[in-house]
């Protein structure tokens, strides 16, 4: 029997990155000497009271999106708080924990936040956990140290095609990510903040093997995972998105279906024209295509650094309806600094893409940890605003969850004003003064 066994936090909205954590445990040989177990947030602590008995060192990790905060964050403390009596290491990273070291550690009380990409960094991290190897030569974590705050850099993932985009030992699949990374920066994303500016490619031909290694598994719907499937280009013979869906629409022929610029994917705008269109037309087995417009307000698109305007927006849209295709474009309301007039372009603007045939989504903002919008709040949304988004709602012509994201902001917003959610040193530091205090 194996002595060592690691605990997992495996709940659906996290569920693509544990997928992607085991697969790396995989590529790296760990599960030879580790036995994994997946637990939900409720089962933690009886999973790892049943296997003490049966192992001789256990340790747990997490992944931590903040909007799972609300519902979550009581039972993360409480498990944690638990876990230090057993003397039993917990880990937490993600975007959650890379955007909050402070509060992810002081706060939810986990041993150790990791930062950044967890692949190439994990073997370290399985030897901290069992108390292998000294915190202080383990890459991307931070800690606390005698008051002190430890940062041991982030951690990197030079090369996707090194790890498998899922777990293929467990038959825990997922889309395929193509791309990490994106240089665009917009301030309300985390994700140019948590993997960087620096877009990494997996390469044409390590997709396609994972298509074709799904598609052995009866999955026939591929799908990908990027930021910007425009932006998509091969590490090794710089081959872009046009080469990459040549590659991927021979699969067709042997049942796959392409779904490319959907869920849980967009596209650019500016980058979208007729002749793209067309190939598309001819290349994907979706109808619909996602398009991140964010607002309708160009001076609002300049704050927010998004790097189009909103005449791209409706030049996308004519482009793709002039072949069959239909486009989704997102927004997002309640963006800091937004105002009154921004938000009536903006609604304006959802409905001339309404009239020219495409479909409305809607969001709202969520001030991430790590992003230069973390700290802002969202802008005040006026009820004749409110009024005319669920006209359109009503309407048929949008969609969107955001009047449940609005909800979760707000708790989210309390957790912050509590130090739950704790973003910066200072604040950090005034925490733990006054922890000492108390004690």
């Amino acid at each position: 029997m194996k002595k060592n066994a690691i605990v997992v936090g495996y709940w659906k909205t996290i569920k693509y990155s544990v997928h992607t954590l085991l697969g790396a445990a995989e590529k790296h040989g760990l599960h030879k000497d580790v036995d994994f177990y997946l637990a939900s947030i409720d089962d933690v602590l009886n999973t790892i009271n049943e296997l003490r008995v049966k192992y001789s060192k256990i340790m747990y990790m997490q992944t931590l999106l903040t909007t799972d905060l609300p519902s979550r964050h009581k039972k993360l403390a409480e498990i944690n708080k638990k876990l230090r009596e057993l003397g039993i290491v917990s880990i937490a990273g993600g975007p959650h924990a890379t955007g909050d070291p402070f509060g992810t550690v002081i706060s939810l009380g986990f041993k150790y936040a990791f930062l950044g990409d967890a692949e190439d960094s994990l073997p370290q991290l399985v030897e901290l956990g069992f108390n292998y190897r000294d915190p202080s030569s383990t890459t991307g974590i931070f800690y606390v140290d005698s008051g002190k705050f430890v940062f041991r850099g982030r951690g990197f993932t030079k090369e996707l095609d090194t790890y498998p985009p899922f777990s293929p030992r467990l038959g825990l699949f997922n889309p395929i990510e193509i791309t990490r990374g994106c240089r665009h920066s917009c301030s309300f994303c985390q994700v140019s903040y948590i993997h960087t500016a620096r877009a990494r490619h997996r390469s044409i031909e390590n997709i396609v093997f994972w298509c074709k290694y799904l598609l052995s598994k009866g999955i026939r719907d591929l799908r990908f995972i990027t930021p910007d499937a425009l932006s998509y280009e091969d590490p090794r013979t710089s081959q872009d998105f046009l080469d990459l869906l040549t590659e991927l629409s021979k699969l067709r022929s042997i049942g796959g279906k392409i779904y490319f610029g959907t869920f849980p994917s967009e596209m650019r705008p500016e980058k979208i024209n007729r002749e793209l269109s067309r190939f598309l037309k001819t290349h994907v087995d979706n109808k619909r295509v996602n398009i991140g417009a964010q607002s309708g307000s160009d001076e609002l698109l300049k704050k927010i650094r998004r790097g189009h305007t909103s005449e791209d927006v409706l030049n996308a849209l004519e482009a793709l309806s002039s072949v069959g295709l239909t486009a989704e474009i997102d927004y997002i309301i309640g963006l800091p600094d937004e105002t009154l007039e921004d938000q009536q372009i903006t609604i304006e603007h959802m409905r001339r893409v309404v009239s020219m045939g495409g479909k409305v989504r809607i969001h709202y903002f969520i001030p991430l940890p790590g992003t230069p919008y973390a700290l802002r709040n969202p802008s005040v949304i006026p009820l004749q605003i409110r009024h005319e988004l669920m006209k359109l709602v009503g309407s048929g012509r949008a969609r969107g969850n955001w009047l449940n994201q609005e909800k979760t902001v707000r708790e989210l917003l309390k957790l912050r004003d509590e130090g739950v959610i704790l973003l910066t040193s200072d604040r950090a530091r005034n925490v733990l003064s006054d922890s000492s205090r108390k004690a």
